[in-house]
Formats: C-alpha cells, structure tokens, sequence
C-alpha cells in the first residue's frame, strides 16, 4: 500500500512539473515585404528571454528570408520553451501553405549558421494580398490586417535621367510588351534605347497588386540579364526582390517594382520613380530613417498594399494568442518605420487589393 501511494505521489509531482518543460513551436511563410517589421516585432516579444536565433543577425538583406528564434515568452506561454521559424518566402506562397497544408523549408535549428532545413507546416501566413486576390480560396483563412506598405517602380541605373515618372497607361504597355524605346517614358526623341521590363515573379503580392490597380489583366512578357550571352533574355517566371535589387544595380536600362524596403537597396534609394505623377513619400528625398507617407494617408497615391495576418480557423490556441500579441508588437514597430505606415494612420481605405481607394467614412 505504501509503494502505491509512493507512486502515486510520484506521477502527481511529474505531472505538476511537466508543463514546465513543454514547448510550443510556432510557424510563419509569407509575404517578403514584412521581414524588417516582423523580425524587429518577434525580437521584441522575446525580449531578455531569447535564448538562440539563426542567423544571429537577422534579415539584414533581401536574400535572408529564413530566421529561427528560441526562448520564453512568459506573458504568453509562462514558462514554456518556445521556437518560431519564419520563412518569406512570398504573400501568394504563404496564402498557399495555409489552404493546402502543404509543407515548407524552414531552418533546422536555431544555432547561428545552421542552414540545415526541415520540412514542416507553416501556422500563420504573412500576406500582402486579400486571400481572395489568389487562387487558393478555400478554406477561408481568417485574417487580421495591421498596416500598409507602398509599392513604387523603381529603374536601373542605367536608365536615363529623364525618365522619373511612370503612367497606368506606360505600365500596361510596357508589361504587355517586355520592351519599349526610352522615349515612350521621357518624351524626348534623343532617348533611343531599349528599356526592359523585369517582373516580380507569381509568389509576390506586390505583383498581383500592381497588375490589378493598373488594370493589366493580359499574359506580361518580361525580361533578365543573362550574364552567358551579357544580355537581357525573355523571364518566363520571374524574379524574386534580391535578383531584381541585383539587376537594377548592375544592369540596365530597364524598370521594375519593389517594396519601400527593397526599393531602398536599388542606388540607395535614388532610382525611384513617381508613379502617375506622384511619390508616396512628401519628404524631399526617399531615405531609410523616417518618412512622410502622406500620399498613401490621404488618397494621393494609390500603389499600396495592407499588411494582413492569416491563420486556419482551426488553428491551435496557442497560435492564435501568438498572433494578437504578433500584431500589436508589429503595430507598435510602424510607428516608426521608414517603409510602412500603421493601419490607425490611414485616412483612406480599400475593399480589395487594387480597388478604388475611398475616404475612411
């Protein structure tokens, strides 16, 4: 009789602690655009209590797009070890992970340098487009929006210093066409060279948004730098914001589109482009501290995307108490960004991705 009250006390003790030593693992794919705000917000939650993260840096340029984090975050989970793996790997993509449970390569570990990958299911999605802007409509996801970035063309370095402005009407034929003369941008008939497209590739929100709010609902034909011929080559998929950085860097003349963030990496931020006359920035120059988005607040400039949060109805607790404090963190990380603009600061509001932009009533 003693040895089973021994016992017994035993498994009650094992159980009381157990809690103690259990894990929760969280897992986010998606849109590209949100990596400096997200990554800032996730550290943040973390706090003192971080114990690993890989790579020890962060995302500090457009190629890291996976990042590891281990440690405790005692007001959500209490004393529990938790991991989040985060993989950008596009808003079209991470929609697309959530609807067909299909898996996605995060890293391994959290040891700094690791860069081992395993295969596993994504619990929340970053995106840049309303579910409904993809084809990947069911199940519905729910879905918590948090703030806006700006999309802005951006031209190479080579193009010519007339070129600053770019219309609905230059874009569409532009994306139709791959490639246009110089002079359909500037007006002046000394411009002769060619000047090529280089598209996002299907996994970008900013793609779909700009295809809609242009109104381009044709088959786009656009280009890359094939550096074995050393000549721009017909893009059949399209390029990701680290190979578009590159080209508009290196090679040219040609146009593309970026996230503020990325926008930035391309000739520091110089090469930017009005879009039917308008920046989406009042301050004299683009920069990487601080910026006055008052087009985008009020309806001057209409190239923006929100910022959403998506996770399966059927997601674990746990995901879902991760998720609110995820959002306020970010919220609070786009008071003072340089590249995104806190949802509570818009004036404007849209219905879907490319919709007509309308005064908040």
């Amino acid at each position: 009789m003693k040895t089973v009250r021994f016992l017994t006390a035993i498994l009650a003790s094992a159980l009381a602690v157990g809690p103690a030593f259990a894990q929760v693992e969280i897992r986010m794919s998606g849109a590209v655009a949100f990596r400096d705000t997200s990554y800032l917000a996730i550290r943040s939650l973390f706090g003192g209590n971080l114990t690993s993260q890989n790579p020890a840096d962060g995302p500090k340029t457009s190629s890291e797009l996976k990042v590891n984090w281990t440690g405790k975050l005692p007001e959500l989970f209490g004393d529990q070890t938790v991991t989040v793996r985060a993989f950008y790997n596009g808003a079209v993509a991470g929609v697309q992970d959530l609807t067909q449970n299909r898996n996605v390569a995060f890293l391994a570990s959290t040891n700094p340098g690791d860069t081992n990958v395993v295969n596993l299911q994504s619990d929340i999605a970053f995106s840049s487009v309303f579910q409904q802007s993809t084809e990947f409509l069911t199940p519905t996801l729910e879905d918590v929006r948090f703030g806006a970035t700006p999309i802005v063309l951006v031209k190479s370095a080579s193009a010519p210093a007339s070129l600053t402005n770019i219309t609905t009407h230059q874009f569409k034929t532009l994306a139709a066409n791959g490639q246009l003369p110089a002079w359909f941008f500037t007006g002046r008939t000394n411009d002769t060279g060619a000047i090529s497209f280089i598209n996002r590739d299907p996994t970008a929100g900013q793609r779909v948004t700009l295809f809609k709010e242009s109104l381009f609902s044709g088959a786009p034909i656009s280009y890359f730098w094939n550096t074995a011929s050393n000549r721009f080559v017909i893009d059949p998929t399209g390029r990701n914001a680290t190979q578009i950085r590159d080209h508009l860097n290196q090679f040219g003349p040609a146009i593309s589109y970026l996230v503020a963030l990325d926008a930035f990496a391309v000739n520091g931020g110089a090469n930017v482009l009005r879009y039917n006359g308008a920046y989406p920035f009042a301050n004299p120059t683009f920069n990487n501290v601080s910026n006055d988005y008052t087009p985008v607040i009020n309806g001057q400039y209409g190239l923006w995307v929100y910022e959403h949060l998506l996770n399966r109805a059927t997601a674990p607790e746990q995901v879902k108490t991760f998720r609110k404090a995820l959002v306020a963190a970010i919220q609070k990380q786009l008071e003072t960004s340089a590249f995104s603009i806190p949802l509570a600061r818009l004036n404007v509001e849209r219905t879907a991705d490319g919709a007509p932009v309308a005064p908040i009533q």
